[in-house]
């Protein structure tokens, strides 16, 4: 299932709780200002016996004392909200894929093999492709008000925008008029992007390709075999978190993204 509008739209009330209301969408080359800076990236608990409970007879099964839920811990964490579909633990899964982009992600191959510079922006556009892979797969869990999928997918969007708006006050810190405005055209962009995505993703891959060249590569890449290879990357990552199973990406993520020097045209 597909990023829908709706999480555009969270994502620009999101970026908007910072800063102030967004401007009339507008498309803008590059980020300016602090944005054009040097990224820096590469840069226990005892339990008791209840005096009343039942002792199992000889012949009762082992687990019989702790009755039909599956043994007194199991009954002790779901008791204080630690069952594996609390809203509360789709959370710590949110930030936790979250972090599986941030801090996996080899954006240093990007910036040399596809010709970006080393800013904030590049570093956001690297970032924003990703998640939206994330979202994609976050809507197979159900986009439905109250399922799963829904709930993780606007809580990986609020886990980005905590950590671009985290970095962009350190890189703006004596701007913060211009970081602010900044914030809103990455907002703007961000919400298009999603779109644009989603539509080449279940096209063909000239689609896809179009939408990339104009949203990751900022319609400025006369190389054809570097948007074939990152149509074919995306392809792969796409396949990849749909192979996943929901305990694997839902619960206790284990997101192995793949590695873009293995991906070669």
């Amino acid at each position: 299932m597909l990023c829908t509008r709706a999480v555009a739209r969270l994502a620009g009330s999101v970026a908007s709780k910072t800063w102030v209301t967004q401007s009339p969408i507008r498309q803008t080359p590059l980020i300016l200002g602090a944005f054009d800076q040097s990224c820096r990236l590469c840069s226990s608990t005892g339990v008791v016996d209840s005096p009343n409970k039942t002792k199992p007879g000889p012949g009762a099964a082992p687990g019989a004392a702790e009755g039909g839920g599956g043994g007194i811990l199991k009954r002790v964490l779901t008791k204080v909200g630690f069952t594996p579909n609390t809203k509360a633990r789709l959370k710590v899964s949110s930030h936790l894929l979250y972090e599986s982009v941030a801090d996996k992600i080899n954006y240093v191959v990007f910036f040399r093999d596809f010709n970006l510079p080393n800013t904030f922006n590049s570093w956001f556009l690297v970032t924003e492709l990703h998640v939206w892979l994330l979202l994609m797969r976050s809507m197979a869990e159900g986009s439905e008000t109250g399922e799963d999928g829904r709930f993780l997918r606007n809580c990986i969007v609020e886990a980005m925008w905590g950590d671009v708006n985290t970095r962009a006050k350190k890189l703006g810190a004596h701007n913060p008029s211009r970081t602010r405005q900044q914030i809103e055209t990455l907002s703007e962009q961000f919400q298009a992007a999603l779109i644009a995505y989603d539509e080449g993703i279940m096209s063909d891959d000239r689609v896809l390709a179009s939408a990339l060249w104009r949203r990751f590569f900022e319609m400025n890449c006369e190389d054809y075999a570097q948007i074939e290879r990152l149509v074919k990357y995306v392809r792969q990552q796409a396949a990849m978190l749909d192979s996943l199973p929901r305990d694997q990406f839902i619960i206790k993520p284990k997101v192995a993204w793949l590695d873009l020097d293995k991906c070669k045209v």
